[in-house]
Order: C-alpha cells, then structure tokens, then sequence
C-alpha cells in the first residue's frame, strides 16, 4: 500500500474531518503556517476517539455546548513522529491532491508574477529603438509601486492578470509613440495614437485599462497628477462626478490630454443652448469643439444679466418654447435669456460653455434649477463651488421641497443617508428634510413657477 493510500485511509476516518477543515483553513489563512489550537466545539464521540488515538491522550465525553482545544504544535509534532513521518503542509497538499499554501506563500507567487509582467513589457519596450526613457522609468516604477498608475495597474492585476500583462504593454506602446512623435505629430487624436500604436483604436480609451494606465503614465511624465483624484476611483467610465474642487473627473483627464498634446474627443459632448441674441429664437446643439471656438466679443453683446440653467431637457423646451413664442418682441429694448440646459451630470461642453460666458460677461449671475435629489443637489454644489459667487440656486430650497413633497418618489437607503450627511451651502436644512421625509422631487413639478420667474412674473427668481 502507498504511502498517500495509507495517509488518506487513515485521516479519512470521520473523526478526523472537521478537525481537518479547520486545519487547512487556518493554514491557508496564516503568514508563516497555522499557529496555536484548533477549536471544535460538541465534539462526537467518532471525533474524541480519533482525535485521542491520535494525539495519545485519553479525554471524558464532553458536556454539551463544550468547546475543545487541540494543539496544532503537537498536532504537527506527532505527525512527524508517526509512521507517516508527513509535514502539516505535507498532509495538507497529499490530502488535497494539490499544494496548500500560506496566505504569505500566496503573496509571494503573486509578487512574482506581477514582477515578472513588468519585468518582460520592460525588457520588450527596451528592445525598441524608440523607446522612451521617461516611459520606461515611469514603467519600471509601477514595480515598486511609487509611480502614480501602479495603484491602478495592481488593481487590474488582482482582477485578472491576463488582462494586466496587455494593458501595461498598450500603455506603454501608446507612451512610446507619443513622446516620441513629440516634435511632428502633435496635437494628434485619441483613437489615431491608439490605432497607431496597438493596432486598435480603442485601446487607449479611458474605460480599457490599457487607456486607464496610459492616461496615469502621462500625468506622471508631464508632472500633472491630479490629488484631487484617487486611482481607486479610475475605473470604467470618466463621470461628471465633482471633486472637492468642483472639478469632474472628465475635466481632469482633459488637462492632461490636451496639456500632453492629446486632443480628446470634442465632438461627443455637447450643450444645448438658448440664446436669440446669438442664434434667433430657437435652440442650438453646441459641440465642446464648437463652445472653444465661441468668439468672446460676440459673447459680450449680450445683454441678459443672468444664465439659467436647468437640468432636464423636457424643462429646457418649455422656456426655450415661451420666449420663442414672443420672439417677435415690438419693445426694442427687450432682453433676450440665456438659458441652457445641463442634461444630469454637466459636460465638458456645458461647463465650457459656462465658463466662457462667465468670463466674458463678468457681471453675470448663473442661476440653476436642478431636481431635488441627492444627484441634482450635488450638481448644483458643484457648480457653485466652480462659480463662486456668480452662482445662485434656482428654486432649489426647502420652501419649493415642502410645497410639492407629497408627490416625490421614494429613495433608496443609500441615497438618504448620503444626504442625512450633506450639508448645501445655499440652505444647510435642505439634504437632511428630504433625507427625513425619505422622497425625492423632479423639476418637472415646478417648471410653471420656473418659467414665471424667466418672464418676470415670479418672485424674483425664489432660491
């Protein structure tokens, strides 16, 4: 009889099972190997027997509810001992049919691989005659995890390792070609560098990992790295979400871009914009690249004394549609709105759009209409954040919540505690009613005491 046949008849023995589990998961769980005892409590009578046998001890039945200790130092001792002459992890591995390893054992074949990854994109990068020393040693410092993209890369690793090796060599390969191109091919687009360099235009999209890394790889060569931004929030899609700063996310990657002469998609983000003072009475559809090329003397003929700005679209046609019906104004001095609508989270475009009228036209105040809940509070937040003292909440106060509140839609949990803790500058009650009452409202309701305060009619645009 083998020796692993002998072993596994052995400690198959029913009383040895649970003793086993509890083994293999503290050993597994363990830095160094499994130390101290192994608890079982309500032993059976086929554990106390094996467990005695094996331990050369003789124990009384327990009482019930008892728990009992059994020794893993001696545990491995008398293995060793035995005619089995086995290690614990030895017993571990035969009785598994495979290798049972520590939690540092573990570590350390990951470290291994993940050195390994670096180590062979490095070693392939450094094989190109175009090869870039700043991208090299910003490569070689991911290894060590004191470059800014190490913690991103580490968490692409953790996720799947094959996934890793490719997105750290795009990155690279976009890297390359970029400084390198440096002098001739600059500004060059996203997806042309991308297609250049990997052969798929996508590869270095913000959402990929490769683009992920690729876009950490430029911040640290160019010295831009945002500390207003953590890599555990770099995943997927960039989102308009704001900063302390009432930056977005998608307005950070942006500087980077343009400022490593990468010019990023300006025809997808878009703003809706009224303004008959610039285009007759009846909206327009800006693209970013559109808004940049605005021409700031035509910006400062108009003559509104406010922007205002609204969230949902479907309000946005009710005060675009009202003040084209009387577009055909007789008084000659009649003043035209600005009105644009920010469609949820604002865009690149929008907030362009903003902040060249803003700059041109320096007494202009911004006002913004949003919905009552935690998503449109914090939109409005950002926006005064980023417009200081231009900004003004439009009809965004508990005064307008509590008027409509029987009518809102429930929110989840999560959201009511997020704004039982925020606290909105313009009225600090706000979060914590809407969080107490548990329902959220949509601007919709309100949109007539909105277009009323656009025509003059309201309360002198009520918070």
């Amino acid at each position: 009889m083998s020796l692993e046949t002998e072993v596994r008849r052995y400690f198959g023995q029913a009383g040895f099972a649970r003793f086993l589990t509890e083994l293999r998961r503290q050993y597994q769980s363990s830095k160094n190997g499994a130390r101290g005892y192994v608890a079982l409590s309500d032993v059976s009578e086929d554990e106390r027997e094996a467990l005695d046998a094996f331990y050369e001890t003789y124990s009384p039945p327990p009482a019930a509810g008892e728990t009992r200790r059994y020794s893993i130092k001696k545990f491995a001792a008398l293995l060793q001992q035995s005619r089995f002459g086995l290690t614990v992890p030895e017993l571990l591995a035969m009785l598994a049919g495979e290798s049972v390893l520590t939690l540092g054992e573990r570590q350390q074949l990951i470290d291994a691989e993940w050195n390994r990854m670096i180590e062979g994109e490095l070693a392939a990068a450094l094989l190109d005659a175009d090869g870039d020393d700043r991208a090299i040693a910003w490569a070689e410092g991911l290894a060590a995890e004191r470059s800014p993209g190490s913690r991103t890369l580490r968490l692409i690793f953790a996720k799947s390792p094959l996934d890793a090796q490719p997105a750290l060599r795009h990155a690279l390969a976009g890297l390359h070609m970029l400084l390198a191109s440096a002098l001739t091919m600059r500004p060059i687009r996203l997806p042309i560098l991308s297609a250049l360099a990997t052969g798929d235009s996508h590869a270095l999209d913000w959402k990929r990992p490769g683009g992920r890394l690729f876009w950490w790889g430029l911040a640290s060569i160019s010295g831009l790295v945002p500390t207003s931004m953590t890599e555990e929030e770099t995943g997927g899609e960039a989102d308009g979400t704001p900063t302390d700063a009432g930056v977005t996310q998608a307005m950070l990657l942006r500087d980077v871009y343009r400022a490593c002469g990468v010019s990023d998609d300006d025809l997808s983000s878009q703003a809706m914009l009224y303004a008959p003072e610039l285009y007759g009475p009846e909206e327009r559809i800006l693209t970013l690249r559109q808004v940049e090329r605005l021409d700031a003397d035509r910006l400062r003929r108009l003559r509104a004394p406010a922007i205002h700005m609204v969230e949902n679209p479907a309000v946005f046609a009710v005060l675009a549609d009202a003040d084209a019906a009387r577009a055909d104004r007789t008084e000659k001095d009649a003043i035209a709105p600005v009105i644009i609508c920010g469609n949820g989270q604002p865009t690149l475009a929008v907030v362009g759009l903003l902040e060249r009228l803003i700059s041109a036209l320096p007494d202009i105040a911004l006002y913004y209409s949003g919905d009552l809940d935690y998503a449109g509070l914090m939109i409005a937040q950002s926006l005064q954040k980023r417009f200081g003292s231009r900004f003004r909440a439009w009809r965004m106060s508990l005064d307008v919540y509590r008027r409509h509140a029987h009518v809102g839609v429930p929110i989840q949990e999560a959201e009511r505690l997020r704004l039982q803790r925020s606290v909105f500058e313009w009225d600090p009650a706000l979060g914590r009613e809407i969080a107490e009452k548990g329902v959220k409202l949509h601007q919709e309701l309100w949109t007539d005491e909105l277009l009323a305060d656009l025509t003059g009619r309201g309360r002198d645009h009520e918070a």
